[in-house]
């Protein structure tokens, strides 16, 4: 029996973000009518400027008080809204499998998934067009942004299915990533960062010298957080399957500053490159990490 692929939707997660609605501070190109600026101009209740009439121009934009005073034609420009395109791209190699201590945790997959499947669900509810990105060291599965109730499930449906394999080369794949998306919009990476820093920030910057406003989602299990380990253990690289056996409690320290200047690296080089950078421990409930990333949003756009 297949589980339905509304599995990531939960109902908590669906209440805490009802009324909040996700906004670009850039502007965005776009031919529906939304939520977003756009930088076109057409018809929409905000004014911008004028200019003067050419032959061609609609004779409804003709401001026939400027006419009155001026005694030549000028036409009204306003500035239309779009929507929005809204992808997500979900890092589905091997290291995002870690399966916790805590088996009431969720793996770094599991968690991402239900964060990419909250915001396909909340781009479509306000008009958006949401997209999805599966990738490892390859792009998995690539599902351009479109809007429609049957495109949501799609992107559902692949959420559900996919499943922590492979390596990953997360610089040299968000380039290709970025080659696909031709139209600029909202990108969200959604990611364990595995890899040297510099490569992962190559990537990022790419996305954002196209034009994107990018979001990384740096996910990493509480147990990566905290190095709880304390017996004597083997650990094993998910992704290219080797394997140290060390004693955590002597190698504690150590781990937790070379963490503390990986995770770094990337914020600081996120900041410089003018990526948001949000930092997630899988032990936090999502709807409250979900909620207050858009209420910040929100605020910010204020």
């Amino acid at each position: 029996m297949t589980a339905a692929p509304t599995r990531f939707l939960e109902p908590a997660l669906l209440r805490s973000i009802e009324r909040i609605e996700l906004r670009a501070r850039m502007l965005v190109e776009g031919m529906y009518a939304s939520r977003h600026r756009c930088p076109n101009y057409g018809y929409s209740v905000e004014f911008v400027d004028h200019r003067e009439y050419v032959a061609g121009d609609e004779p409804r934009t003709i401001d026939w008080r400027m006419l009155a005073r001026t005694e030549k034609y000028f036409v009204k420009r306003f500035e239309m809204e779009s929507n929005m395109n809204v992808v997500c791209l979900v890092d589905a190699s091997a290291s995002m499998g870690y399966r916790p201590t805590d088996r009431n945790r969720f793996t770094k997959l599991e968690y991402v998934s239900h964060l990419a499947a909250a915001m396909a669900y909340l781009s479509r509810k306000q008009q958006d067009s949401p997209g999805l990105v599966l990738f490892d060291e390859v792009i998995r599965e690539f599902i351009p942004p479109k809007q429609g109730q049957r495109h949501l499930f799609t992107i559902l449906s692949r959420l559900e299915q996919t499943q922590a394999r492979g390596q990953t080369a997360l610089g040299p794949v968000l380039q290709l990533i970025a080659q696909r998306l031709n139209r600029r919009g909202l990108v969200m990476v959604l990611t364990d960062g595995y890899g040297e820093p510099e490569s992962v920030l190559d990537g990022l910057r790419n996305l954002r010298a196209r034009g994107h406003e990018v979001i990384l989602f740096h996910l990493m299990d509480h147990d990566e957080v905290h190095f709880p380990f304390q017996a004597l253990a083997a650990f094993r690289d998910l992704e290219t399957g080797r394997q140290v056996v060390t004693d955590p409690l002597v190698q504690r320290q150590n781990y937790l500053n070379r963490f503390a200047a990986f995770r770094g690296a990337i914020e600081a080089g996120c900041a410089a490159a003018g990526i948001d950078y949000r930092f997630l421990d899988t032990s936090a409930p999502i709807e409250t990490v979900l909620r207050e990333y858009l209420l910040y949003r929100r605020q910010r756009a204020r």
